[in-house]
């Protein structure tokens, strides 16, 4: 069984809801062989991937499939693209409907189980802002500096970060937060937050006419930066600064 399915699998012929009831729970049987804690949030996001395009089925809203479509296949985007102008029949359509509320079900009750493991992850991740005497308003809205703390190690990774940075994806574009990684000649935390935040203005712009807000990540799990908890704490990161811009 494939490790990820198409958000259009269950799109595909032969509409039969119980073919792909039978595809649907041998990706999850897959899945449930690799689900452990640094797994989790992986497995969660190819989940809400496929509960997401079942949705927008649901409610009759192929044209909003943007983000999804950006990331299908060229084959993929060929068959949807015949699809959307694709006229179905009664028992096609009703087939199709049995399919997304079975398989919506199954995923819900599923993704129950990656919830419970990714809350006991995100409990080893702290995300706090330094309230530094230094700090001054920025003419940059939305930037900043954030030190990751690996709290096993006291290994840093340190960023210089922008909200509200436009990506051009196609022929449209979004906002995303930017990050610029900054390397230090000692990295690894000493002193004091404020220690290595003036260690970083240093090394990231000596002439540096305002002093940036500082925000800190502490992990409280070995990682290295392809490990799924340094990615979980980024996300959640970037989930935090979004809310400030947008409030």
């Amino acid at each position: 069984m494939k490790k990820k399915l198409s958000p259009l699998w269950f799109l595909e012929d032969p509409l039969d809801p119980e073919q792909k009831e039978y595809i649907l729970l041998g990706y999850l049987k897959d899945a449930s062989k690799r689900l452990i804690p640094d797994t989790c949030f992986s497995i969660l996001k190819d989940i809400s991937r496929l509960v997401k395009s079942l949705n927008l089925y649901k409610e009759k809203s192929m044209t909003m499939w943007g983000p999804i479509y950006q990331s299908l296949t060229k084959r993929e985007k060929l068959f949807f693209e015949k699809l959307s102008s694709k006229k179905i029949t009664k028992e096609e359509k009703d087939s199709l409907d049995l399919i997304v509320e079975q398989s919506l079900e199954t995923l819900y009750g599923y993704s129950e189980v990656c919830l419970e493991m990714l809350k006991e992850e995100e409990s080893k991740i702290k995300i706090f802002k330094i309230q530094s005497k230094f700090e001054s308003h920025s003419k940059e809205e939305g930037s900043g500096i954030l030190i990751i703390r690996n709290m096993i190690t006291d290994k840093l990774l340190n960023y210089f970060f922008k909200a509200n940075t436009k990506m051009k994806t196609g022929e449209k574009s979004k906002e995303i937060v930017m990050m610029k990684k900054i390397h230090l000649k000692n990295p690894f935390f000493s002193l004091s937050y404020e220690y290595v935040y003036h260690e970083i203005l240093e090394e990231f712009n000596p002439h540096i006419e305002y002093f940036p807000s500082l925000y800190v990540i502490e992990i409280y799990e070995n990682f290295d930066e392809e490990s799924e908890i340094y990615k979980l704490s980024k996300e959640r990161f970037i989930e935090e600064i979004n809310k400030l811009q947008s409030s």
